[in-house]
């Protein structure tokens, strides 16, 4: 196991850094899209392209998903029970 003292504080609500990373993330996924009715791409490296450009978009909503989902919520209530043991103690 590890030492708690190690962890260091959580995470603070709302992290800029990790909204900015997630629109750049969806808005180069979104712009790969958009760039596909425009540029010509060879047959060879078309799956590849549409592979590539997924895990772009999958990453960047994961990242969103991730700030402004359930896990808020749970870092809220892991709080407040964090709170609930330390007055029992």
């Amino acid at each position: 196991m590890s030492d708690d003292s190690t962890l260091g504080p959580p995470p603070k609500d709302g992290s800029l850094f990790r909204a900015i990373v997630g629109f750049l993330a969806l808005a180069a996924g979104i712009g790969g899209l958009a760039a596909l009715f425009f540029v010509e791409i060879p047959a060879r490296n078309e799956n590849a392209l549409l592979l590539a450009l997924g895990i772009v978009l999958g990453w960047g909503s994961g990242v969103i998903a991730s700030e402004y989902g359930a896990s808020t919520t749970g870092r809220k209530a892991a709080e407040v029970a964090m709170k609930q043991i330390e007055k029992r103690g």
